[in-house]
């Protein structure tokens, strides 16, 4: 057999869902002949328990990863019912890449239509900002505008300003309140009775590379929504207001607008 044969005989091996032994038992004849010629075994070690090793080692590892990159997910379903959504994933998903870190891509995704968004409306909006939390690590950085920018802007150019937003933030929709059950998990403590509602999580790096995220209320989610579309400063304050146009003032932007650079969200000013 060839190199690129017995990979992909131990591939497919360790990656029957019912196991190695099982996967022999279904496996043509000259399947089990080809096994049993290219893996070795002892009288107190078959081969098919011994690839069952290597098997068992490939779902634990990116079990492993799973819950290091979805930890507020893995925290809210519990472990069983995690594990098992976890299995289910990575037959449906197996590893494609050798970067281990980008298995896992689409299972906020997945979470959308299993049981366990049944269970825990919301769990998938968790996933989902878990992920981005660790996109944003990954991603390169870029300089961040200084509040001193603004001091060239022309009073009569304010309305027209734009913002560009660092590649490092994202805005998430959340049903569930993420702030609050991060901070339950990370204190260890049990999983709180929580709302379902409509909320927007933000995401984001700051230029001394720590990741942050909180919970916007609705005006300042639609005034910083306005402006990552390409809104301008008077886009965001319309979208602040509401359709009633009382939910936040001008001033009220001009305010978030201060945290905003402080967090180091822009990257760009325009008001040409």
């Amino acid at each position: 057999m060839t190199l690129e044969q017995i990979q992909t005989l131990l591939w497919t091996a360790i990656r029957w869902p019912t196991g190695v032994e099982d996967f022999l038992a279904q496996a043509s004849v000259e399947t089990r002949r080809t096994f049993a010629a290219t893996f070795a075994e002892t009288p107190a070690f078959a081969r098919g328990a011994r690839v069952q090793v290597y098997a068992e080692a490939y779902f634990w590892r990116l079990y492993e990863v799973a819950v290091d990159q979805y930890p507020v997910t893995a925290w809210l379903a519990g472990g069983p019912p995690f594990h098992d959504f976890v299995t289910d994933f990575v037959l449906a998903h197996p590893s494609r890449t050798p970067d281990i870190r980008r298995f896992a891509a689409g299972l906020s995704d997945a979470l959308r239509s299993h049981a366990l968004e049944q269970t825990y409306p919301g769990i998938a909006d968790v996933a989902a900002v878990d992920w981005a939390i660790g996109e944003a690590v990954d991603m390169l950085d870029e300089i961040r505008l200084r509040a001193a920018a603004l001091q060239s802007v022309p009073a009569q150019s304010w309305p027209g300003v734009r913002f560009g937003l660092t590649r490092t933030a994202a805005l998430i929709p959340c049903a569930l309140p993420y702030s609050q059950l991060r901070r339950a998990w990370a204190q260890e403590q049990p999983v709180p009775t929580v709302d379902v509602l409509p909320r927007t999580v933000l995401v984001w790096r700051q230029a001394d590379d720590d990741v942050y995220q909180r919970t916007l209320g609705d005006p300042e989610a639609r005034a910083l929504e306005s402006i990552v579309r390409g809104g301008t400063f008077a886009d965001a304050c319309d979208a602040a207001a509401g359709p009633h146009a009382n939910d936040a003032s001008p001033a009220d932007v001009a305010g978030w607008l201060r945290r905003w650079l402080g967090d180091d969200l822009f990257v760009t000013l325009d008001y040409s």
